[in-house]
């Protein structure tokens, strides 16, 4: 499970590395940067567990604090440098096939999580690898659609 957890981490970054390539902003690349160590600390809260037996609280913790600051930041960055994107450039990738289809399969993913969030017991393990197979799907949409 743990192995499983760090597959959303790695697609996210990948995707994120290609957005901060393509938007030169400072706030955007630190925010990503919060976004995948929050993600990365909590994968390794998990392979500390998994293989140290240990709960180390801040490898977890922090996500909640890290991860909506860096998502805050990279919002801010779309306001403050928006000489330096397109609407309309933006939305010609989305919308244009293949990348579409893979769009369409991110979102349904993200409410499909949601939906599962609300629906299932968060401490089975059961529900927890279908969470993070629907997690890790979902980002591999998302890093095949902003790849293409």
């Amino acid at each position: 499970m743990a192995i499983m957890d760090c597959l959303p981490v790695l697609f996210f970054s990948l995707a994120s590395g290609i957005l901060a390539y393509r938007f030169h902003s400072i706030p955007f690349r630190f925010g990503i940067l919060l976004v995948i160590l929050a993600g990365s600390m909590k994968a390794g809260w998990k392979f500390v567990i998994a293989l140290g037996h240990k709960d180390l609280h801040f490898l977890n913790r922090q996500m909640r604090y890290l991860m909506p600051i860096g998502f805050l930041l990279m919002l801010l960055a779309l306001i403050i440098d928006r000489d330096r994107w397109s609407i309309a450039a933006v939305l010609r990738h989305m919308t244009r096939m293949p990348s579409l289809l893979f769009f369409l399969l991110a979102i349904l993913g993200i409410f499909c999580l949601i939906w599962l969030g609300k629906h299932q017991n968060n401490r089975s393990a059961k529900a927890n690898w279908k969470e993070q197979a629907v997690n890790s799907f979902s980002q591999a949409c998302f890093l095949i659609a902003i790849w293409l």
